[in-house]
């Protein structure tokens, strides 16, 4: 009888033992999937802000002020990519083209560069082979990098202003406040303004084809001259 009796005392042992078991590992079970549940996203931009821009003429992007360069790269036929917390404007010289913007004949080599943007901001690194119409500008995010309309409020039209927080879309919860980078690409003759985030892939702006490829600590952008052909053809063939 005693023997019956510790018998069952271990097998009630053993059963409660396989259930606190059983019950641990349901427990991860269950944290492992509140862990993977799905979250949706949606599209958001920063909020929009009123300009401080007294002169809308010293306007960085569409105006003439110095400090910007934008009055300069407007004469050409090309793309740029701007660093927007430090203005910086990158212009991508995907066709060989003189300082007043008259497009040249080939240069018989590539160009390859390096520059940053001053302290805390992005570093470009530059790959031009103009003579073929290509050009790569890779960018390492610097550890200001986070777009603050802040830093270009006073310096931009409100017009331009709206154009450019409106270019830094992201997709984030809906609990998150969008933290877009402070990257655009433009378009030098039309100054349209198009997103370097990390759900972009590319472009088609006007004669150009544009790839972008993000990292986790920077970004790519290929542009390339690949005009519409006609019948197959390219003009004058």
């Amino acid at each position: 009888m005693k023997k019956g009796y510790v018998g069952l005392l271990a097998c009630a042992s053993g059963i409660l033992i396989g259930l606190g078991i059983s019950r641990l590992d349901l427990t991860g079970y269950l944290e492992k999937t509140q862990e993977q549940e799905y979250h949706p996203v949606e599209r958001k931009v920063p909020e929009s802000v009123e300009s401080k821009l007294k002169d809308p003429k010293q306007c960085w992007l569409c105006g003439s002020d110095e400090r910007s360069m934008m009055d300069y790269f407007r004469k050409f036929d090309d793309l740029g990519v701007i660093c927007t917390n430090h203005w910086y404007v990158m212009d991508m010289h995907i066709r060989n083209h003189d300082e007043d913007g008259n497009l040249t004949g080939p240069q018989g080599n590539g160009h390859m560069g390096y520059t940053g943007t001053g302290e805390g901001g992005c570093f470009f690194h530059t790959e031009q082979m103009s003579d073929y119409g290509i050009s790569e500008v890779s960018v390492d995010y610097g550890e200001d990098s986070i777009f603050d309309v802040k830093k270009v409020q006073n310096h931009l039209c409100q017009e331009c202003l709206d154009k450019l927080v409106e270019s830094m879309e992201v997709f984030c919860e809906e609990t998150q406040k969008p933290k877009p980078r402070d990257l655009v690409l433009v378009d030098f003759q039309t100054l349209e303004l198009y997103a370097i985030q990390e759900h972009n892939a590319g472009y088609f702006i006007r004669d150009y084809y544009v790839e972008i490829e993000s990292e986790e600590d920077g970004v790519e952008v290929k542009a390339f001259y690949c005009p519409k052909l006609n019948n197959g053809k390219k003009d004058g063939e």
